[in-house]
């Protein structure tokens, strides 16, 4: 399996009032939306002496872009609890959010299915025609992918600005 960089680890961090619940529904959405399997590898909660807890949640995300290639996206998320706050809508009911500091890290990779050529009369050769023939293929999911992480930063963006 190779790989190619389609973009560096990104931050982003925002301090504020958050509703949790509504980020986890956001990007199961977001990743469903764009074609992505995608799966929880990691779900922590860490426990604060005197009160307040710390997330840590990590997400894989994979989109199939042919038999040879896939995107793969990792999304780390650190959430770091003070305590729940009373909320009023502008309806007047009451809800109860997070006081919180949301940190997203993330990257992105197309990864080549090297198996496919293992033992293969003329393999290594067959995979090198392959590569040659579907480079500018290749080019053109690397600016799909960063476009489609790009929005997914936009996504999160929006969603802590709008719930603050």
């Amino acid at each position: 399996m190779s790989k190619v960089k389609v973009m560096g680890e990104i931050k982003i961090k925002s301090k504020g009032v958050f509703n949790i619940e509504d980020l986890y529904v956001e990007l199961y959405l977001w990743f469903k939306h764009y074609g992505y399997v995608w799966r929880e590898v990691e779900y922590r909660k860490i426990m604060f002496p005197g009160g307040g807890y710390r997330l840590e949640i990590v997400w894989i995300a994979i989109k199939t872009l042919n038999d040879y290639n896939n995107f793969k996206i990792v999304l780390v998320t650190g959430i770091d609890v003070k305590g729940d706050v009373e909320v009023q809508l502008e309806g007047g009911k009451k809800v109860k959010r997070q006081q919180a500091t949301i940190e997203f890290k993330s990257w992105g990779d197309i990864n080549t299915n090297d198996d496919v050529w293992k033992g293969r009369t003329f393999g290594k050769q067959m995979q090198k025609v392959y590569e040659i023939m579907t480079r500018d293929r290749l080019e053109q999911y690397k600016e799909d992918s960063y476009v489609e992480v790009s929005k997914l930063y936009d996504e999160l963006k929006a969603f802590l600005i709008i719930n603050q």
